[in-house]
């Protein structure tokens, strides 16, 4: 997924140093044919644009949801939790179905609810500090857990 946002993100700059590169073209040109075709392309490039940010939004929604799945899942691999339904009253604090509700309907987490998955994730890794390999993958776990709650932040300032 992050290739594909990646490829997103590289068209979305293309597109705009286009439209910069059309902006300064109509500054000095005089045919109107020409301006005429110059503000077609701009148009285009702008719809373009707004499908290729609304595409983005859509996949960055999807990360923080298959987030919160793969915590739930590797939980269930552990014997922490039996189901997604035990998952979301115990790690998520909400009804049991919560993370169901969250997926079907692709839903963004709000930034509480990942808050919370991740303060409850460093409550039980102390219990694997021994075994190395979970306690590892707990750990980058909440690094990403973290990252996204960050990212998340910083769209509000």
């Amino acid at each position: 997924m992050n290739l594909e946002k990646n490829a997103i993100n590289d068209r979305i700059k293309a597109i705009m140093k286009d439209n910069k590169s059309i902006n300064d073209k109509l500054k000095y040109t005089s045919p109107e044919s020409l301006k005429k075709a110059l503000k077609d392309k701009k148009a285009k490039n702008n719809d373009e644009l707004r499908q290729a940010r609304t595409k983005r939004y859509n996949i960055e929604q999807e990360e923080d949801a298959e987030f919160i799945k793969e915590c739930c899942q590797y939980l269930q691999k552990l014997g922490i939790v039996k189901s997604q339904r035990q998952f979301s009253q115990q790690f998520l604090n909400k009804s049991q179905d919560y993370l169901g509700m969250l997926i079907c309907e692709r839903r963004q987490p709000p930034i509480n609810i990942l808050h919370r998955l991740v303060q409850n994730l460093i409550q039980i890794q102390p219990i694997y500090e021994d075994k190395y390999t979970i306690s590892n993958y707990l750990d980058i776990l909440i690094n990403r857990g973290n990252q996204i709650i960050t990212k998340k932040l910083l769209k509000y300032l």
